[in-house]
C-alpha cells in the first residue's frame, strides 16, 4: 500500500507504518536504479532509530549493553557479507544476496523441517525442543541478560499486540520474566538422564554473569576455572586423537582406540557423499611428511645481499620468518585500503614539494576526490572516515611544508638510491626511496620520511630506527651526491613525519604533524649499531635462518596460521 494513504488514520497508530512504508519505497527505488545490496542495507540502517538506540545501550553497559554489543557485531557481519556480495561468483544483486544468506542459515534458527541424522548432535533453540527428549541435554550460554531476556518483543508494527478484541497492552517485565522461566523449564526438562547447564562468569562485576535461573535448579553450580583441556570442537578432537595415536607414553590399547575413532570420523559423509571430517583421514596429516630441503641456496654468497630499510628492521629486530614469507616468497596479503591511503597522501606530498601542485588544501582535496573512489573500503562509513583522516593529514603536511624547519630547504623528493655498504664480512646492497631530501644551513643532507600509519615508535626506538639510519648511511655513501651538484654531503640527521598523528600541545597541537627526529650519525661509535644490524640481517639471509619471533608485529602478520611460534600455526606444523 502507498504510505500516503495512512495520513487519514490516527497518527498514534499509523506513524510507524508510514515511516516504514516510505523507507521501503526509498530502498526499492535505490535497487531499481542499480544500487547494490550493501547500499540498500545502508539506506535501511540509516532510516531507522535502531543505530542510535543500540549506541545508547552499548554505552550504558550492563546486560542491555552486552546485548547491544552482540547486535552490533551481527550487523557488522551482515554489512561485511553485503560488501563482498558483488565480488562473488554466482550472480549479483539483492535477490542473490538473500539467497546466499538463506544458504548460510543455521538449522536451529529455522522453522523448516530438516533431515536429522540419528547419530548426530541436535542443535536447536529451546522453542524447537518442545515435545522432544534426549538422554543428554546441554543448555549452553545461560547468561543474565540473555536468559532471561527481558527486552520487549515484537516489531515496528507491533503485530504481537494485535488480538481479537483490539490492541493488547504490551507484556510487563514480570510477565516477560515468567515467560522466560517457563522456556528455561522446557529446555531443562528435555533430558531423560543427564542435564548440563553452562554459563560464563567474568571477574568484573559488569562482565558476563550466570543467569538467576541457575540458582533455581536446586543444584549448587560448579565453578571451573582455567581453560578446558581442549575446545569442544571437531578440529580439537581430531588433533587430540591424532596425537594419541603416536604418543609413546600411551598404552597400545589407547592408541588403538584413538585410531579406530579417527577411522570412524574419516568415514562419515554427508548426503552428497562428501567427507564430514576430512582432517581425520591420514592423507590430510601434513605432519607425517618429511621437511623439504633445497640444495640450491637462495642467494649467492659472493654477491652483495640486497635489502631495503624496512626489510632490515624485520630481519634483525622483529621476525625474519615474516620477512622471508612476505618478501622472498612474496606470499604477503594484497595491498589494503590503509596502504592505498598512504600512497595517495605520499603522491600529493611529492607533487606539492616538486611544484607540480600548489600548496593549497582545496586543490589537494580536488585531486584527492578524483582518485578516492578507486580505494576499496569495507563500508561507505569507513571510506568517509578515512577521507576525513586524509584531509587532516594533508592539512598537517601543508603546515609542516610551509613553516621554517631550522633553515632547511628541499633539494629532492621521492629520491631513489642504490648503494652498497660494508657490514663486517658481508656486503649489503641497499635500495629504496627517500620521501624528501633537504639541505640544512651547514650544507648537510637531511632525510625526511612521511608516515601515514596509526602507530609511532618510541623516542628510544627512533634513536635506533633502522630505516632512518640506513638513509643516513646511504647519504654517506653517495646516495644524494647528484642533488648536491656532485658534492658528497655529510648526513645531518633524519626524521619521521607522522601525518596521521598530531603533535603534542607544546609542539603545536593537533594541527601540525608529530615529528620524530634521529640525530646525525657520526663516523665514529655512534653509528656502529647500524653496521651490526646490517651484518645480522645479511647473515640470516645467507645462512637461511628464518626463525619466528613473537611480538606486536604478530597482530598484523598474514602468516599466523602457519607460524610455529603461535598456537594457531603450531597445530599445522607439529
Amino acid at each position: 500500500a502507498e504510505p500516503e494513504r495512512l495520513t487519514a488514520h490516527d497518527p498514534a497508530y499509523a506513524r510507524g507504518a508510514q515511516r516504514l512504508g516510505l523507507l521501503l519505497r526509498k530502498t526499492r527505488e535505490l535497487l531499481q536504479g542499480g544500487g547494490t545490496a550493501e547500499e540498500a542495507l545502508w539506506a535501511l540502517w540509516d532510516g531507522t532509530p535502531w543505530p542510535q538506540r543500540l549506541e545508547r545501550q552499548a554505552r550504558r553497559g550492563g546486560p542491555a549493553g552486552r546485548n547491544a554489543d552482540r547486535d552490533l557485531d551481527a550487523v557488522c557481519a551482515l554489512f561485511d557479507n553485503a560488501a563482498r556480495a558483488e565480488e562473488r561468483t554466482g550472480g549479483r544483486g539483492a535477490l542473490n544476496f538473500l539467497e546466499q544468506l538463506e544458504a548460510e542459515d543455521i538449522a536451529a534458527d529455522t522453522l523448516a523441517g530438516r533431515t536429522v541424522r540419528s547419530d548426530a548432535v541436535r542443535l536447536m533453540t529451546a522453542h524447537r525442543s518442545k515435545g522432544l527428549e534426549w538422554g543428554l541435554v546441554v543448555v549452553a550460554g545461560v547468561q543474565e541478560g540473555i536468559w532471561p531476556d527481558l527486552r520487549r518483543r515484537g516489531s515496528l508494527l507491533e503485530a504481537d499486540r494485535i488480538g481479537r478484541d483490539g490492541l493488547a497492552e504490551p507484556l510487563t517485565p514480570g510477565a516477560l520474566l515468567a515467560e522466560e522461566r517457563r522456556l528455561f523449564y522446557v529446555a531443562a526438562t528435555r533430558a531423560r538422564h543427564r542435564l548440563v547447564v553452562t554459563a560464563v562468569k567474568a571477574p568484573a562485576e559488569d562482565g558476563d554473569q550466570p543467569s538467576r535461573f541457575l540458582t533455581e535448579l536446586g543444584v549448587e553450580p560448579k565453578d571451573v576455572t582455567g581453560r578446558p583441556r581442549r575446545p569442544l570442537a571437531v578440529p580439537a578432537l581430531v588433533a587430540e586423537l591424532r596425537a594419541t595415536t603416536v604418543d609413546p607414553d600411551a598404552s597400545p590399547a589407547l592408541r588403538d582406540a584413538a585410531a579406530r575413532r579417527l577411522a570412524r570420523l574419516a568415514a562419515l559423509t554427508d548426503d552428497e557423499d562428501r567427507p564430514l571430517v576430512p582432517a581425520a583421514h591420514p592423507q590430510r596429516w601434513w605432519g607425517l611428511y618429511e621437511p623439504t630441503a633445497s640444495t640450491v641456496p637462495l642467494r649467492d654468497r659472493d654477491r652483495p645481499v640486497t635489502l631495503s630499510g624496512s626489510a632490515l628492521d624485520q630481519l634483525a629486530n622483529t621476525c625474519s620468518l615474516q620477512w622471508f614469507l612476505g618478501r622472498e616468497v612474496k606470499a604477503d596479503a594484497p595491498s589494503t585500503a590503509a596502504q592505498g591511503f598512504g600512497n595517495v597522501v605520499h603522491v600529493l606530498a611529492d607533487e606539492v614539494a616538486s611544484g607540480r601542485t600548489p600548496a593549497d588544501l582545496a586543490v589537494l582535496m580536488e585531486r584527492l576526490d578524483s582518485v578516492w573512489d578507486a580505494l576499496a573500503f569495507d563500508a561507505p562509513w569507513k571510506s568517509r572516515q578515512e577521507k576525513d583522516n586524509a584531509r587532516a593529514a594533508l592539512e598537517r603536511f601543508l603546515r609542516w611544508h610551509t613553516t621554517d624547519r631550522g633553515g632547511r630547504t628541499a633539494v629532492a623528493t621521492e629520491h631513489d638510491f642504490d648503494v652498497t655498504l660494508d657490514a663486517g664480512e658481508y656486503a649489503v646492497r641497499i635500495r629504496g626511496s627517500m620521501d624528501r631530501v633537504e639541505a640544512d644551513p651547514q650544507g648537510r643532507a637531511y632525510v625526511v620520511d612521511f608516515k601515514t600509519g596509526k602507530g609511532a615508535p618510541t623516542r628510544d626506538e627512533v634513536a635506533r630506527h633502522p630505516q632512518l639510519a640506513v638513509y643516513q648511511l646511504a647519504v654517506r655513501e653517495g646516495a644524494v651526491d647528484e642533488v648536491f651538484d656532485g658534492r658528497r654531503p655529510e648526513p645531518g640527521g633524519a626524521e619521521l613525519v607522522q601525518l596521521r598523528q598530531g603533535a603534542a600541545k607544546r609542539d603545536g597541537g593537533e594541527g601540525v604533524p608529530k615529528v620524530q627526529a634521529q640525530e646525525a650519525l657520526s663516523p665514529g661509535s655512534s653509528g656502529e649499531w647500524v653496521g651490526d644490524l646490517l651484518a645480522t640481517a645479511a647473515g640470516r639471509v645467507l645462512d637461511e635462518r628464518f626463525a619466528p619471533a613473537t611480538g606486536e608485529h604478530c597482530k598484523r602478520c598474514s602468516f599466523r596460521s602457519s607460524c610455529s611460534a603461535l598456537p594457531e600455526g603450531r597445530q599445522t606444523v607439529e
